[in-house]
């Protein structure tokens, strides 16, 4: 009787949160890949849209343009190895804040650039699309850290009873800070 009914509410949505997180992440991860290789790989051209949006003052463009392809490909390079899962994952929700500000502001002044979000070969007009593409990658990034967020251990089940043992180690070890009326529900 190994059937899905018979489990329980809890390994059902741990199941789910770990199916969801290692789609999102090869999602994310390959999107960071494809958007990251052809800006290294063509820096003038990604430098050039950086200015195309109008926002920034040329040295901070320069930086941006020399920086972003390789925050996006060590990103790439976590969310594929699965390594630094949880710091790259906040790194992406940050970037993708900024990437929909960023997109949405050239399209409310009017702007009528391209993107640059997958280099020369992909010339994609600010639009409907392009911001689909990265509310998307928004909402996949925000459902899959609120997941993790709100499935972490909570403060009450940091409190356990304390064993015999582990008291009277903290008894005989902190004296001043155990007293002898210590509660075997002491936090650790």
């Amino acid at each position: 009787m190994s059937g899905s009914k018979d489990m329980n509410p809890r390994s059902r949505f741990t199941t789910l949160k770990n199916s969801f997180d290692w789609i999102a992440t090869w999602i994310i991860g390959l999107a960071f890949l494809v958007a990251g290789f052809p800006h290294w790989s063509n820096a003038y051209y990604f430098l050039g849209s950086v200015y195309a949006y109008k926002l920034v003052e040329p040295g901070i463009g320069q930086i941006i343009a020399m920086t972003m392809p390789v925050i996006q490909l060590v990103l790439a390079l976590c969310f594929l190895t699965r390594t630094f899962l949880d710091a790259s994952h906040l790194a992406t929700l940050f970037l993708l804040i900024c990437f929909v500000t960023v997109q949405t502001s050239a399209l409310v002044r009017g702007l009528d650039i391209s993107c640059g979000c997958f280099g020369p070969g992909h010339d994609t007009t600010i639009g409907w699309f392009s911001l689909s593409l990265v509310y998307g990658l928004l909402a996949l990034s925000l459902i899959r850290n609120g997941m993790f967020l709100f499935s972490r251990p909570t403060v009450s089940s940091c409190f356990r009873p304390c064993r015999n043992d582990e008291l009277n180690f903290l008894r005989q070890h902190f004296p001043s800070q155990t007293s002898s009326h210590c509660s075997p529900y002491q936090r650790l």
